[in-house]
C-alpha cells in the first residue's frame, strides 16, 4: 500500500519546512508548495534540507488561480492526498501597514485558490495556519479563548481573519473538514529571521545591538515549533469545522526571554530601547482548553528548553546564516 501523501503550502517557510520535516519523520510522504523567497535568507537553505531527505516543491504562487490549477493537476495524477497544511502567506504586522494591498491578496485570495485546490484533488482535511494577531490587544491576565470578540489592528491580522471565515464558509457549506489553527509567536529552528527569538540570538551572538520596541515587559506566549507540528498534524485528523488555538498558555516577558538567550550563549545583550509601535500588542497568550479537547494538545518545551535548542541549531548553521546580520 503507498504512504499517504501531505501537501504543504509554505514548505520553503519556517513552520512549513518543520512540519515538512515532521511528516516525514512520521514514516509519510510530503510534497511542498512555494516560490522562491529572496526576502528570506533561509529559503534556500530549507529548500536543499528538504530535498535532501526527499520533499518535493512544486513552484507556485498561491495568490495566481492558473498556477494552483496547474499545481492540482499535478496532484490529481499523483493521487493519494490525504490532507493539505495551507501555511503559505505573508506574516508580520508591521509590514502589512507598508502593503496591504499584497496582504490581502496573498492571505485572502491565496487561501481562496487553495481551498478549490482542496476540493479538486479530493483530500480528506485541510488545516490553515491563522495567528493570534486576530485577537487584537488583551487584558493583562486575560487569556485569549476561540470564542472571544475580536479586534483586529493591523491589515495582516485583518487578511487572516477574512481568510478564516472564508475556511468556515467552504466547510459548512461543502461539507469538508477544515481546521483553523490559531498560532502564538512560534519560534525554533530554522525560524524566521525578522521574528525576535532568531534575530536576537544572531544579534547577541555576534555582540550586535537588539532593539527592544516599548520596555520589553510586553509578553509573548513563546511556542516551541516541535509542538507546533505536533498539534498542526493532529489537527488534520479531525472532522467539520474546528477553531483553534495552539500556544503554551504561559506567557513570558520579552526581556526574561532575551536573559535566557544571554544565559545560554554567554553573552550580554546590548539593548536599545525605543517606543512601542501601536499596532503592537502587549500581551499573546492562548487558552488550550479546546485543544486540549480536541487533540490532547500537550506543549512540552519550556522557554529554557526551546531556546537551547534553538540556540544549538544556531550554532550548528551559523556559516549558512550570514545573510541574517
Amino acid at each position: 500500500m503507498s504512504k499517504s501523501i501531505y501537501v504543504i503550502t509554505g514548505s520553503l517557510g519556517f513552520v512549513g519546512f518543520n512540519l515538512s520535516k515532521f511528516i516525514i519523520d512520521s514514516g509519510h510522504s510530503a510534497i511542498g508548495i512555494d516560490i522562491d523567497n529572496n526576502s528570506d535568507p533561509l529559503n534556500g537553505w530549507r529548500h536543499k534540507e528538504l530535498q535532501g531527505i526527499g520533499v518535493e516543491t512544486l513552484k507556485a504562487d498561491i495568490s495566481d488561480k492558473y498556477q494552483i490549477e496547474s499545481v492540482g493537476n499535478k496532484l490529481s495524477k499523483i493521487g493519494n492526498v490525504k490532507s493539505i497544511f495551507h501555511l503559505a502567506g505573508l506574516a508580520g504586522v508591521r509590514k502589512s501597514i507598508d502593503n496591504p494591498d499584497q496582504y490581502y491578496n496573498v492571505n485572502l485570495r491565496g487561501t481562496f485558490n487553495v481551498l478549490q485546490l482542496f476540493e479538486s484533488v479530493g483530500a480528506e482535511s485541510l488545516v490553515f495556519s491563522s495567528t493570534s494577531s486576530v485577537y487584537g490587544n488583551i487584558h493583562a491576565e486575560h487569556f485569549s479563548k476561540e470564542t472571544d470578540s475580536l479586534d483586529t489592528i493591523s491589515p495582516y491580522a485583518s487578511s487572516k481573519l477574512s481568510a478564516e471565515k472564508l475556511c468556515e464558509l467552504f466547510s459548512n457549506l461543502y461539507k469538508l473538514n477544515i481546521s483553523v489553527l490559531r498560532y502564538f509567536t512560534v519560534y525554533g529552528a530554522a525560524g524566521r529571521p525578522d521574528m525576535s527569538i532568531l534575530k536576537f540570538i544572531d544579534l547577541i551572538y555576534k555582540n550586535k545591538p537588539i532593539t527592544i520596541f516599548g520596555d520589553g515587559n510586553q509578553e509573548r506566549d513563546f511556542t516551541h515549533i516541535s509542538d507546533i507540528c505536533k498539534g498542526t498534524y493532529d489537527s488534520s485528523k479531525l472532522k467539520g469545522f474546528n477553531l483553534i488555538n495552539l500556544g503554551r498558555s504561559n506567557p513570558e516577558k520579552l526581556i526574561n526571554a532575551v536573559r535566557v538567550i544571554e544565559e545560554k550563549l554567554g553573552k550580554k545583550a546590548k539593548i536599545v530601547y525605543k517606543p512601542q509601535n501601536e499596532i503592537d500588542v502587549n500581551r499573546t497568550s492562548a487558552d488550550i482548553s479546546n485543544s486540549k479537547k480536541l487533540i490532547n494538545w500537550d506543549p512540552t518545551e519550556s522557554i529554557e528548553s526551546g531556546i537551547s535548542n534553538t540556540v544549538d541549531w544556531y550554532k550548528e548553521n551559523k556559516e549558512s546564516l550570514e545573510k541574517l546580520g
